[in-house]
């Protein structure tokens, strides 16, 4: 690569504001590769565009998130791509979801980074960035900021692909079409030294004390930190212990995972001890699962739930493509009366538990707290785009099936995510958001599998689950006693589809889980239902039917993987599909 094209380092400026001070483009518009790295603030900066290779989940696969290829969410979108997944029409000549080029691409820049930046010149005196040791402080950071996002960048295509490619170094394309793909396991191997030695490499917090010569801690916000480092391994070790990577079921797996989860955890600002790094934010009228991705007056942009996210963008487009058709609104994504039931009551009960008080005739009655802050159901009272009225999802509401062509086919639409006061017609509102990759939340959750599969229902995982519903608002917090390991094993899989859902998690987990080979879970994750709702047109009373299946899906075990498309399979000599497809 001889040419870098200046878009780059515009695109870090808008990324990251720590390297601001870059130099005019030259009248083409290009910079020589020598210029790049003959100068410490573009060298920087050409790592900072790396991170725009992250995911970005909100309705990315054709204008509709991942979660709709799941039991959670229908898209109403018939042309939508992510149909695809679920009537078996994907292949390697229609890859969908497609992140093999994205991810590369990333480790590209990453490895180029690596390879380049211990021989960028160093200034020889102080100047804006700070004296010779700032620059070799930044120096050292930014190396463990490339290698966790290698890390990063590799799970992304383990858990699509299992074993892919393995390199640490810029190829040629020789050399590229003739490397093999490694096995799975030397893939985790890799991830996770990269995560340690990128622990090593990062600081805990920044503006912690005490402060970290070198670093701007106003405009470094943000960036990759050590407990981002060791909550990627506790992610990575959780999918390496799980069936669809360990068929043996090696224990000692799901101990080191297990392990690194509470790790995260415990880690505190100091080495030896103080304040705790991270914390779950509790959730109460004014803090929701929404405000978790947005910045306002309640949520700083940066909170201590937060371990790694992409940029934060100023707009509405989340709005603008989930809330209901009659705000103004497209309606892209429905959640399902699959998800709506797993929710459970406001005394922690499964609805299917005769004792807890279910009523079918008000089924959203003293539900779990954060069945309101994700769906949006019948009668609730909803506002955004500067409309605010009751929800009407009945048939012949005005959100209800056939008020419009792609109006609700389950019955209810998304609130996870749509902030009330978005506007967009008439006048501008725009929400300042996230996308989180890792949140806190997940280790609990990563902490309570692990232990349950390494060592049984423990004290730990109890305090795990507990922790996340006294969060959630549960009065008394109730988890039930007494339960067997394959008891739990199911209240955990259940209650990570309800903490995490839509944020891109549920897709990997039925997989990792192995799922589909269980038949009642198979059929359940298959067989996708809304709610069909009657209004009593004397009475104003409504009748639910549940039982409403919207689609049937399809599913062969080819499709606990990805195929890789006929297109890199082509540009290469030794790239094999994976199997079955």
């Amino acid at each position: 690569m001889k040419l870098i094209k200046v878009i780059v380092f515009v695109l870090v400026i808008v990324s990251l504001s720590s390297c601001e001070d870059l130099l005019d483009p030259d009248l083409d518009g290009t910079l020589s590769e020598e210029a790049v790295w003959s100068n410490n603030n573009l060298a920087f900066g050409f790592l900072n565009n790396a991170y725009n290779n992250l995911p970005d989940g909100y309705n990315r696969i054709s204008n509709a998130m991942l979660a709709a290829a799941t039991d959670d969410a229908v898209s109403p979108d018939p042309i939508s791509k992510v149909n695809g997944f679920n009537d078996g029409r994907w292949s390697p000549f229609n890859v969908i979801d497609d992140v093999w080029n994205k991810n590369y691409e990333g480790i590209r820049k990453v490895n180029t980074f690596l390879e380049k930046v211990d021989s960028v010149p160093l200034p020889k005196k102080s100047n804006a960035l700070g004296t010779d040791e700032s620059i070799l402080n930044t120096r050292k950071r930014m190396k463990g900021e490339a290698r966790f996002l290698r890390a990063y960048f590799y799970l992304e295509l383990v858990k699509r692909y299992r074993g892919v490619p393995l390199t640490q170094s810029v190829l040629t394309p020789e050399e590229a079409v003739n490397l093999k793909r490694a096995s799975s396991d030397e893939c985790f191997e890799f991830i996770l030294a990269e995560c340690e030695a990128a622990a090593q490499l990062l600081p805990r917090k920044y503006g912690s004390a005490p402060a970290i010569v070198g670093f701007n801690e106003g405009k470094d916000i943000g960036r990759a930190t050590s407990g981002a480092a060791l909550a990627l391994k506790s992610r990575a070790l959780l999918y390496w212990a799980s069936p669809l990577f360990n068929p043996a079921n090696d224990i000692t797996r799901w101990e080191r995972a297990a392990t690194a989860a509470a790790e995260v955890i415990d880690y505190t600002v100091n080495e030896n001890g103080g304040t705790k790094v991270y914390n779950l934010q509790r959730f109460s009228s004014t803090l929701t699962m929404s405000t978790l991705f947005t910045t306002n007056s309640i949520v700083p942009q940066y909170h201590d739930e937060l371990i790694f996210s992409t940029k934060y963008n100023n707009n509405t487009t989340v709005e603008r493509q989930n809330a209901p058709i009659s705000y103004g609104a497209k309606g892209l994504t429905n959640p399902t009366q699959n998800l709506v039931e797993a929710f459970p009551m406001s005394n922690g009960k499964a609805i299917s538990d005769p004792t807890s008080g279910y009523d079918s005739n008000n089924p959203f009655k003293d539900r779990d707290p954060r069945l309101s802050m994700t769906v949006l159901a019948n009668g609730t009272e909803f506002e955004v785009n500067d409309k605010a009225r009751v929800l009407e999802t009945f048939d012949g509401g005005a959100d209800g099936p056939g008020a419009y062509p792609n109006a609700t086919q389950t019955g209810y639409y998304l609130q996870k995510y749509v902030m009330p006061f978005a506007a967009w017609e008439g006048r501008t509102v725009d929400v300042t958001r996230t996308w989180i990759l890792i949140r806190f939340a997940e280790i609990y959750l990563n902490l309570a599998e692990a232990r349950n599969e390494a060592f049984g229902p423990d004290d730990d995982v109890y305090f795990a689950l507990r922790t996340l519903r006294f969060r959630a608002g549960f009065r008394p917090v109730y988890v039930p006693p007494g339960l067997s390991k394959d008891e739990m094993r199911k209240f955990i899989q259940n209650e990570r589809r309800i903490e995490m859902a839509f944020e891109e998690h549920r897709f990997f987990d039925v997989r990792r889980w192995k799922l589909f080979d269980q038949p009642s879970e198979r059929e359940k994750l298959l067989t996708i239902r809304g709610v069909k709702i009657t209004k009593d047109p004397v009475s104003g009373n409504f009748t639910y039917d549940t039982n409403n299946v919207v689609q049937q899906r399809f599913f062969s075990d080819k499709m606990y993987l990805y195929p890789i498309s006929e297109s890199e399979l082509n540009r290469s000599n030794m790239l094999e599909q994976n199997p079955g497809w």
